[in-house]
């Protein structure tokens, strides 16, 4: 036999030399992304299992006794599949899930609305527990969800219906919120027990920082603070009104008599609490030196004056003077006094009243025009600090009888409070002249 061949030069002996210090090249793999089509799948008597050991105890579900389709997709063509599901949640709650899903394409797209009703909360007690501190007694849930993912940004809505939640004793639990939850709860559910919210989410799925569940319990931390924090913003969104200015009712300076807007608000707390039957409500009058004071003397000489008329009115209709019994009609409500009228009833207040007045030359009251007898009336009124704290506690007896006869809250839910006696605290846009709400379980 002739010699044998040489062997074939290998690979390293056929490559140049790769350079001092440098390492050696690797070929990048290229090619065409794989394509994958799925014909289309039929779904039945199927089950979906899902457990969370993130929690302790863990969280399970079963979706039992799945029915439903999911048409073709394929990575070649951008058409979403349509998916259509129907079953049970551990053969109780019914779940429905439709919409349209690609998860083959360069980017993940889907469009899903999903729906179960009647879920028994109980079985969310591991959340309860290690979120809020409570475990879940009773209640039942139904949501109503939509999530939509296109071109890597979440929009999802989840309208959630929550009848007759029930919490048990507070447990320890290191990662629950500090907020007070049993009053937060109180303040979202409805005199039935039912608690209606829409919580909507969204984001990008390229932010590492991005999590379903981590939006989601934000937002959800995020309605429980402003409950909290905002009682009367979530008052307005369900009655009606302007957010914080339900949380406050304005009087004129000195004055203790409710304005039309001012019932308007009462009407509208008062149907916040008939839906609340385990909120109270404490009261506080309030007053502003700096305004009130000027204006209870104003509001003094304005009843001294409108005092006068009747007085006189009185004295007419015992003489039986005709003109006079006519306007005799307006006793028992709040005479007007014209301007015409005005400068006769206050030299008659003017007269009646005993502080020390100028005198003429023989000792005598001197006769002053009415702009002089009016400032020396206004710089003598009885205001001093005993009256300011009235007129606090009397704006708050005003509101208080208000919310129960015309709004017919129950006494047990009204409280009122101690007076405050400045204009300090305030943080809404509001006057001081006031009463200040406060919402209580």
């Amino acid at each position: 036999p002739g010699p044998a061949p040489a062997p074939a030069p290998s690979a390293a002996a056929s490559a140049p030399a790769a350079q001092a210090g440098q390492p050696p090249r690797t070929a990048k793999a290229e090619g065409p992304a794989p394509q994958i089509r799925l014909g289309g799948v039929s779904i039945n008597k199927g089950n979906i299992n899902f457990s969370d050991f993130f929690v302790k105890p863990n969280y399970s579900a079963n979706l039992t006794d799945m029915k439903g389709s999911i048409s073709k997709v394929s990575s070649s063509d951008p058409t979403p599949a349509d998916i259509v599901l129907n079953g049970r949640l551990d053969d109780d709650a019914p779940v429905s899930i439709s919409g349209k899903l690609n998860p083959l394409g360069e980017q993940l797209f889907l469009d899903i609305a999903a729906k179960a009703a009647g879920v028994e909360l109980t079985r969310l007690t591991p959340y309860a527990t290690k979120y809020a501190g409570y475990p879940i007694t009773k209640g039942k849930l139904t949501v109503d969800v939509g999530y939509k993912i296109e071109n890597g940004k979440l929009d999802a809505r989840n309208h959630l219906y929550l009848d007759q939640l029930t919490f048990g004793d507070r447990v320890d639990s290191p990662t629950a919120t500090k907020l007070p939850v049993l009053l937060a709860v109180s303040l979202l559910k409805d005199r039935n027990g039912v608690i209606d919210v829409n919580l909507p989410v969204s984001g990008s799925l390229s932010d590492p920082e991005f999590s379903i569940g981590g939006v989601i319990v934000r937002v959800i931390v995020n309605l429980l603070t402003k409950a909290i924090t905002s009682p009367f913003s979530l008052i307005a969104s369900a009655f009606g009104g302007s957010g914080e200015e339900l949380g406050y009712i304005e009087f004129a300076p000195g004055s203790a008599t409710l304005s039309k807007d001012a019932q308007e608000k009462i009407a509208t707390v008062a149907k916040a609490l008939n839906d609340r039957p385990s909120l109270r409500l404490e009261i506080s009058g309030r007053i502003d030196p700096a305004t009130d004071a000027d204006g209870a003397r104003r509001v003094w000489l304005d009843q001294r004056v409108a005092e006068q008329k009747e007085r006189e009115l009185r004295r007419s209709a015992r003489s039986g003077g005709q003109a006079d019994e006519d306007e005799g009609g307006e006793q028992g409500a709040k005479l007007k006094v014209t301007p015409q009228e005005y400068p006769k009833y206050l030299e008659a207040v003017y007269k009646r009243e005993s502080f020390k007045k100028p005198t003429n030359m023989i000792g005598l009251t001197k006769s002053l025009p009415t702009a002089e007898m009016e400032k020396l009336l206004l710089e003598n009124a009885p205001v001093t600090e005993t009256e300011l704290r009235a007129l606090a506690e009397q704006r708050a007896l005003a509101v208080k009888q208000a919310l129960e006869r015309e709004g017919k809250v129950p006494d047990a839910k009204l409280f009122l409070t101690a007076p405050k006696l400045n204009a300090e605290g305030i943080k809404d846009k509001g006057g001081p002249n006031r009463v200040d709400f406060s919402i209580r379980q």
